[in-house]
């Protein structure tokens, strides 16, 4: 995956209010997800373990001889910090609609 620009707020929403989730956000590489967890509606940091991030750039360099960033950023994980959480679909896309929007998402 190439540098990516921003998913922006009224396409989350547009995702979150049909159900088109996990989505990935996040510029220019995604480190933020809108998931579904635990019974409820997250968006959530993505976590790149280092010790897998270590062993699959290490089997791509034998392998191919190169590793990208995007490479990395796609072993990211929806285990980081809760920005926001919501128990329906309706009520997360009202919190959007409330917060403020980081630009890079």
């Amino acid at each position: 995956m190439a540098p990516i620009p921003p998913v922006g707020r009224a396409r989350a929403l547009a995702a979150v209010r049909a159900g088109d989730l996990p989505l990935w956000l996040g510029s220019p590489h995604p480190f933020v997800a809108i998931v579904e967890q635990d019974g409820v509606i997250r968006i959530r940091a993505l976590v790149v373990d280092p010790a897998e991030a270590e062993a699959a750039r290490t089997a791509s360099l034998a392998a191919h001889g190169h590793w990208l960033p995007e490479q990395h950023y796609e072993l990211g994980r929806p285990t980081g910090p809760i920005h926001l959480e919501a128990a329906t679909r309706a009520e997360l896309a009202a919190a959007i609609e409330a917060m403020p929007w980081p630009e890079r998402w």
